[in-house]
């Protein structure tokens, strides 16, 4: 399968690559972008500056994630295991880091803290931060459990203006997985209300951006929906959604 990326108008790029056993990822260095890979499946080794490393996953829906924050301008290649590896990799433009910024010019081993519970009932969901400022310059980076129909990213919520702290303005993609795989969900999309939504039917492996405007997802009954998500704002660098007034009663409930 050929790789296929997602770009956003402010620069942040997501590539799902499904690399075959024994085969080789080559990452380019890129000064003016940081980098991540996340491993989805399989087995990946990756040749660091500081060494080789090796991480293992079963899959997205039952096992942690695992993989690597590279600074600026670092090279790298990373190889399959015996069974291949599934992997996303992503590119985020440098933000100016926040005063108050460690040092990002290390590359960093990802390791999943425990998933948080948000929502509830048919929207309940678990979700795992990977990445933020101050750990990198920049990107937002972070994983998203929906299970047996339930919705995500709900109530539908925007982070579209920069007006901080009540709202940052950060555009986003997504990397989606379905279980069983030949299964679907939804990406909702509007501006002002749901009656003027577009929508996007989401696949398993299928990628998709929100540059603007309030978003929701849905996985389809009877199935698992799984997303790595990745955020870029060209001056914020802190998440704060601003909940769409009509739904946001819901986040009482």
């Amino acid at each position: 399968m050929n790789p296929t990326t997602a770009r956003t108008p402010n620069g942040l790029d997501l590539t799902y690559h499904q690399i075959p056993p024994g085969e080789r990822l080559a990452l380019s260095a890129r000064p003016e972008q940081e980098t991540a890979l996340i491993l989805l499946s399989g087995q990946l080794t990756a040749a660091l500056p500081d060494g080789d490393h090796t991480v293992e996953r079963t899959d997205p829906f039952t096992a942690p994630a695992a993989g690597w924050h590279l600074p600026p301008g670092t090279e790298a290649t990373a190889t399959a295991g015996p069974n291949g590896a599934e992997v996303v990799e992503v590119h985020s433009p440098i933000t100016a880091a926040p005063p108050e910024a460690k040092d990002t010019t290390a590359i960093t081993a990802i390791t999943a803290p425990e998933r948080e519970v948000r929502g509830s009932q048919s929207f309940e969901r678990h979700v795992t931060t990977l990445l933020q400022p101050p750990q990198t310059s920049g990107l937002l980076l972070g994983e998203t459990l929906a299970r047996d129909g339930r919705w995500s990213t709900y109530p539908p919520h925007r982070h579209q203006h920069s007006n901080p702290p009540a709202e940052t303005a950060l555009q986003e993609a997504f990397a989606f997985r379905v279980r069983p795989s030949s299964g679907f969900g939804v990406l909702l999309t509007y501006d002002e209300s749901v009656h003027d939504a577009h929508s996007t039917v989401i696949t398993d492996t299928s990628l998709a951006t929100v540059p603007s405007g309030y978003h929701t997802i849905a996985a389809a009954a009877g199935h698992d929906l799984y997303y790595l998500w990745a955020a870029h704002g060209e001056a914020d660098t802190r998440l704060a959604m601003h909940t769409d007034p009509a739904h946001a009663w819901l986040l009482d409930s």
